[in-house]
């Protein structure tokens, strides 16, 4: 039994569709993996950031407290860099282990 033109035409259609599908799936499949490092290496900055900025923080107020000059500021920011040094490393070392 011959299949009428419209079933025909119809049935290249969906061919065409499933490998513009198929193409579309392979881009997106690559996609996360770039996500992920961006997500990572925006947590590995927000981390180095925040031991930084902890560390300012506290320096500042122990400053307003105890009435010293910028000692504690400049001490704590050094040793807050240290912490968010510390933390990247770890977490780059496990990344680097799974």
């Amino acid at each position: 039994m011959k299949k009428p033109a419209d079933i025909k035409e119809m049935e290249e259609k969906i061919k065409a569709f499933q490998k513009k599908r198929k193409a579309k799936q392979s881009t997106h499949e690559t996609a996360p993996s770039n996500i992920g490092s961006a997500a990572k290496g925006f947590q590995l900055s927000i981390e180095l950031i925040s031991g930084v900025f902890i560390g300012a923080c506290i320096g500042y107020f122990l400053d307003i407290v105890f009435k010293t000059a910028p000692v504690f500021l400049a001490v704590l920011t050094i040793f807050g860099g240290a912490a968010g040094v510390l933390n990247v490393y770890k977490s780059a070392k496990g990344e680097e282990e799974e």
